[in-house]
């Protein structure tokens, strides 16, 4: 599957457009955050971003289009940040640690995960959802594993799975927290897990 990459309002030729399009997303990751995937209507968001409605769904095809690219900008600011404040640490080992835990410190201020989960649920029955969610998916993937490779560099050879498993360990893990958060019963489960993970990153990055 070909990734494509989270819109970026500047690659837009006309100035109107980018303005459009930057406004667009603010206002809609202000409303997703505010209600959720469900709780967020298209009108409220073109209102917000004081564009109308069919200007809207001219740079957006629909609300599963607009949901997955504020969710892929997010996601690309958050490696960015991550990034940042690993690069001033030499050791690999250091660097991974690190990261993990502004990686979870960025989730747990916001409710990112409880909305995927419900997200998901939505895409088990709604095949349009589903289109977008599988991108989304494989988008935020392909971001952990580079993140990975990037922040580990050559200490990634020593850790005991390669970026992409890793990945996928990470990506489950956080599925699950986001199903558990979603419910909002459970937070000793959730912490548990996030404690068992960087056990687990602790421990393969140890080795010799």
């Amino acid at each position: 599957m070909q990734l494509l990459p989270a819109i970026d309002p500047t690659s837009f030729k006309r100035s109107a457009d980018v303005g459009q399009v930057a406004a667009i997303l603010d206002a809609a990751e202000a409303c997703f955050s505010r209600g959720g995937y469900a709780g967020a209507a298209m009108r409220e968001i073109a209102e917000k971003a004081g564009v109308s409605k069919s200007l809207l769904h001219y740079h957006f095809q629909s609300k599963e289009h607009l949901f997955v690219e504020v969710q892929m900008r997010a996601y690309e600011r958050l490696a960015k940040r991550v990034a940042a404040a690993v690069a001033p640490i030499e050791s690999g080992k250091e660097r991974g640690l690190l990261a993990f835990d502004a990686l979870v410190a960025t989730l747990r201020e916001s409710n990112d995960l409880a909305v995927q989960a419900e997200l998901w649920a939505g895409a088990l029955s709604n095949e349009k959802l589903r289109v977008h969610v599988v991108r989304l998916r494989e988008f935020f993937r392909g971001l952990l594993v580079t993140s990975m490779q990037d922040i580990l560099g050559e200490d990634l050879a020593r850790v005991p799975m390669t970026a992409e498993q890793a990945a996928d360990l990470v990506w489950a893990t956080l599925n699950g927290i986001g199903i558990e958060s979603a419910f909002g019963e459970a937070h000793d489960r959730i912490e548990r897990a996030i404690s068992a993970l960087r056990l687990l990153a602790t421990i393969a990055l140890a080795r010799p």
